[in-house]
């Protein structure tokens, strides 16, 4: 056995030092990718507790209301005007309920990869109209008004996409809107056809969203309006679902200031390809009950 140089010595045992450097290097690398790991999966777990949390009194908060404004309406010593105001709350406490479920619903649908595109002709003030409509008891009961305007007046503007998926990002914007509006301000939202793309806007009046907080807003889950001091609805899925949506339509959407204060919100969607001769109006109500009314 040929016995090693001093010079082969000290090469052989640089080269070991170096391969095990090496190897202690990549061991730190992998530990702290394995740290940020664990504290991104601590934050989703703190954030799903917390979102369990809400949702419970989301649905459990109208329900217990329901049940209990239902058992008073039955009692027949109630005078007409009781009976009325009753049954007009226990509505608010249904729509409520219903459209965070549906919410719930369309989440899974997603996060399942079940949801599809199912395009149509859209005529866009009415679908628009009947959205405003659907939350015309929201805004009153919040004292805020919904103005809506279209482009190009009452005049038919006709547009391909999914009619229901844009419903529910419009929903979801107006009811976010509503929510953070505060009371005697108004929602203004714009709609126009642009050659082969659809611009909506939705503007409220309230605080505004931070420059900080708006590159976390669609994430799921996420409220800027937490912990015990939470004053507002939600249980962070509707911002969530709304971008989901929109890029699943091909589309954007962005959050700036709104002018003279508050958030705006804006959505461009493409004109999706092909669709049947039959035009999607829109009236009528995607919600649980059905409100003839707009604002």
């Amino acid at each position: 056995m040929d016995e090693l140089s001093d010079g082969d010595l000290l090469e052989e045992l640089n080269r070991r030092f170096q391969d095990n450097k090496k190897a202690l290097h990549d061991m730190v690398i992998m530990n702290e990718k394995i740290e940020k790991l664990n504290q991104k999966l601590v934050e989703s777990e703190r954030v799903k507790t917390s979102f369990l949390s809400n949702i419970r009194n989301e649905i459990n908060n109208p329900l217990t209301a329901i049940l209990g404004m239902a058992r008073q309406l039955a009692d027949p010593v109630k005078d007409e005007k009781t009976r009325q105001l009753m049954a007009r709350m226990i509505y608010t406490e249904a729509f409520e309920l219903d459209f965070q479920l549906r919410n719930i619903f369309v989440a899974a649908e997603l996060e399942a990869g079940e949801t599809g595109l199912n395009t149509a002709r859209v005529d866009l003030a009415p679908l628009v109209r009947s959205v405003i409509g659907s939350f015309e008891h929201k805004a009153r009961e919040k004292s805020v008004t919904v103005l809506f305007r279209a482009a190009d007046g009452e005049n038919e503007q006709v547009f391909t996409t999914d009619p229901e998926k844009l419903r529910i990002v419009l929903a979801n914007l107006l009811a976010n809107a509503i929510e953070f509006n505060p009371p005697g301000k108004h929602v203004t939202i714009e709609a126009r056809i642009d050659g082969t793309s659809l611009q909506v806007s939705i503007a409220d009046q309230g605080a505004g969203i931070p420059g900080q907080e708006r590159t976390r807003l669609f994430e799921r889950f996420r409220q800027l309006d937490q912990g015990s001091s939470k004053k507002h609805k939600g249980h962070g899925l509707g911002l969530s679902i709304t971008k989901a949506l929109v890029d699943m339509l091909g589309g954007k959407i962005t959050v700036a200031d709104a002018p003279g204060g508050g958030a705006l919100f804006q959505v461009v969607i493409p004109e999706a390809a092909g669709a049947g001769s039959d035009v999607f109006s829109g009236d009528g109500n995607e919600f649980l009950f059905e409100s003839g009314s707009t604002f």
